[in-house]
């Protein structure tokens, strides 16, 4: 009658039965006489048919070490289901001949714990295995860092075992600049910050440099006190290359290339606000003689080329130091850095002069180039840009007056002239959504740069998109994860426009008649009048009162993953380059920062959903490095039975306090080892192979076999 089965069979080829106890008859709802009619007292045939030869082989291999043996396999029910069980028993000799006395335990339920664990710790695997992201665990108590494998695959060398700024800096990995920042992060974390992201490089083993996003969770006791901090490492090189490539197009002039006026002003300034008060500099405002005139003979298309071909002269004859800029149609700025003399800037203006003049004398177009140059010196004329550029506007209009076709520098007694001197454009209050066309692209930026939450730094974009171009509606849609459908995320409208954001979520493509057929290759849907548009869509834009629309795709790995779009909702409207530009320019970054965010708390979410679920598991379990028995994960049960034991620490050492692994240890042997606490009870330890973060590892579970013990 007692809870465990027992057995007692003979060490033939079908382990004919000799005695078994009720309370396993119980487990299998068969008699005894059923076990003689229908199996013929062959304990062998109770096994199931897939577990039958496991079970012979592995007890053949323990009777060949020992007389004892452990054997874990199913058994058959009278109903048609099966048990796990887990026998352990002796092979002893009788007059009849060699006989087994075995007990038998039902762990099926166990079992399924243990399954639904492996399953677990498979799913975490693969959403570790498919991000790329490296994962890294700071443990406070002990100091000890844990990475995930792909450290070494992106940079090449094996990361740090301990939290150690001296040694990152003997390294030579990360500079200090950065490891201040980093520095700076341990700090917070440990004061109370509960989520902290920064930015650094880091180089690979080839000394190539890799911008990497650092992002931080503290992970709390019940207490309230930091035990450990989990956090992910982005590898966002390519995220800056993008953007470096948007700004310089957005601070470069499209036809020359050179920079624009904002772009060179902020250059210049701050230049000027490091230079020394000894230094002299130059600053030339350049402008091309009767440009209207080429522009009317010749073509604005030649006019073009002219502008391209004189940006590129001027560049010729500049040193790479330099700075210039286009700031009008045919006005050209050239900052000079360091020069020894006035004499120097005076020999460059003559330099420019030449080669403007015989820009075209060798074509066949019969037209003559030249310009007219003013110039004003640092620190002499004035110590900020404004001081310096209205100087040189000065001394243009008087090279201008002279005739054209030469050069002056700033005098005092020259007379200022009766035109409208240039004003640079005031620092950007985000608070404010009327933003210069200048400066739309850099706001962007700023916002993007800056902000602590995209979810609010979204609207005030959209909203300064929706002011500047004076538009109806300006939207975000973002595609569901398989790109079936969309949904309207994001919307500003226009005073006196309805909302149209909840009608639009779960719209599903198919019902939009092919709708990315309508994006051109640059991901551009042009719409100037809705009656062009095939029925189905013609209904949707006429039911939320569109007439016009410009949508611009938003592109992950070359895949429409959802667009920008404004709408026009007062009359058909012709869309203006520098409309589309800007929507592009907006959906680019879309594609950059908003997708990675959107990623990063959709990998994060996944992340604690995994240890959640394991902790929750109703059993002693832990998983160690098979090579060298080094924890790699605990459950709550486990860090409950041993509050000392730590990730990073040796099995052997935390539990029992070991200064080398345990003699028989399932790790090594593969099979089961039974151990007796000093605290009282026994347990048998069992070890399975699994994966760790790509690691080979070994799952531990401990059976209570106390009563069996006893």
């Amino acid at each position: 009658n007692v809870p465990t089965g027992v057995l007692k069979c003979r060490n033939d080829e079908k382990f004919t039965i000799l005695r078994i106890n009720d309370g396993f008859l119980k487990w299998i709802g068969y008699t005894r006489q059923e076990l003689s009619s229908l199996f013929s007292d062959c304990y062998l045939n109770l096994i199931h048919p897939d577990d039958q030869k496991n079970v012979l082989d592995s007890t053949r291999q323990q009777l060949a070490s020992g007389g004892s043996i452990s054997n874990e396999y199913r058994i058959l029910c009278k109903n048609g289901s099966s048990r796990w069980i887990t026998e352990t028993g002796y092979c002893t000799q009788e007059e009849d001949g060699p006989v087994f006395f075995c007990t038998l335990t039902d762990i099926t339920d166990l079992y399924e714990t243990r399954e639904n664990l492996r399953l677990s710790l498979d799913r975490h695997d693969i959403i570790m295995r498919q991000s790329k992201n490296i994962v890294f665990e700071w443990d406070k108590k002990t100091n000890s860092l844990l990475f995930s494998t792909n450290w070494a695959e992106v940079f090449g060398y094996p990361p740090l075992s301990a939290l150690d700024f001296g040694q990152m800096t003997q390294r030579g990995h990360i500079a200090a600049e950065y490891i201040d920042i980093l520095h700076q992060m341990l700090d917070e974390i440990v004061q109370g910050a509960s989520f902290l992201s920064r930015e650094c490089q880091i180089k690979t083993r080839k000394g190539v440099s890799i911008w990497c996003r650092i992002q931080v969770t503290s992970q709390l006791d019940l207490n309230g006190n930091l035990i450990k901090a989990i956090g992910v490492i982005v590898n966002v090189d390519t995220e800056k290359r993008i953007i470096d490539s948007l700004r310089q197009k957005a601070e470069r002039d499209p036809l020359t290339g050179l920079y624009d006026k904002a772009a060179i002003q902020s250059l210049i300034e701050k230049y000027l606000s490091a230079a020394p008060k000894s230094e002299q500099c130059a600053l030339f405002m350049i402008d091309i003689d009767d440009f209207k005139v080429v522009n009317d003979t010749m073509g604005h298309l030649f006019g073009d080329a002219v502008l391209a071909d004189f940006s590129a002269s001027i560049c010729r004859v500049t040193r790479s130091s330099d700075l210039v800029g286009r700031v009008g149609g045919d006005e050209f700025l050239v900052f000079l850095k360091a020069i020894p003399s006035e004499r120097t800037a005076l020999q460059k203006a003559q330099r420019f002069l030449s080669v403007i003049q015989n820009l075209f004398r060798e074509k066949k177009n019969n037209i003559s180039i030249s310009c007219s140059i003013g110039i004003s010196l640092f620190p002499s004329h004035g110590h900020d840009f404004r001081s310096l550029y209205q100087c040189a506007d000065i001394a243009l209009y008087q090279a201008k007056r002279k005739g054209k076709n030469t050069s002056c520098l700033y005098a005092a007694q020259m007379r200022q002239p009766a035109l409208e001197v240039y004003r640079p454009d005031s620092p950007i209050d985000f608070d404010q959504t009327a933003v210069s066309k200048f400066s739309l692209s850099e706001s962007f930026f700023r916002i993007l740069y800056t902000t602590k939450d995209i979810e609010k730094a979204i609207p005030l974009m959209l909203e300064m998109v929706g002011r500047q171009f004076d538009v109806s509606r300006v939207y975000v849609f973002e595609n569901s994860e398989d790109n079936s459908s969309c949904s309207n995320t994001f919307e500003w409208c226009n005073d006196g426009i309805s909302s149209e954001k909840e009608n639009l979520q779960n719209l599903s493509y198919d019902s939009l008649d092919h709708y990315f057929d309508n994006f051109n290759e640059d991901g551009i849907f042009f719409c100037q009048n809705r009656d062009s548009t095939p029925d189905a869509q013609r209904k949707l834009l006429q039911k939320q009162g569109i007439y016009s629309l410009l949508q611009c795709a938003i592109r992950h790995n070359g895949q429409i993953v959802g667009f920008v779009g404004v709408d026009e909702c007062t009359s058909t409207r012709f869309w203006s380059e520098e409309e589309i530009r800007t929507l592009a320019q907006l959906s680019e970054l879309f594609g950059t920062f908003l997708l990675q965010n959107r990623a990063l708390c959709r990998a994060k979410k996944a992340q604690n959903q995994m240890r959640q679920l394991l902790d929750v598991q109703n059993a002693f379990l832990y998983v160690v490095d098979q090579e060298n028995f080094q924890l790699f994960y605990l459950n709550k049960e486990m860090q409950q039975q041993y509050p000392q034991a730590a990730v990073g620490q040796h099995c052997y050492k935390a539990f029992f306090d070991r200064t080398s692994p345990c003699s028989g240890c399932p790790v090594q042997s593969g099979g089961h080892q039974i151990i007796s606490l000093p605290a009282g009870g026994s347990y048998k330890i069992s070890a399975a192979p699994v994966e760790w973060d790509e690691q080979s590892a070994s799952l531990l579970t401990w059976y209570d076999v106390s009563e069996q013990q006893k």
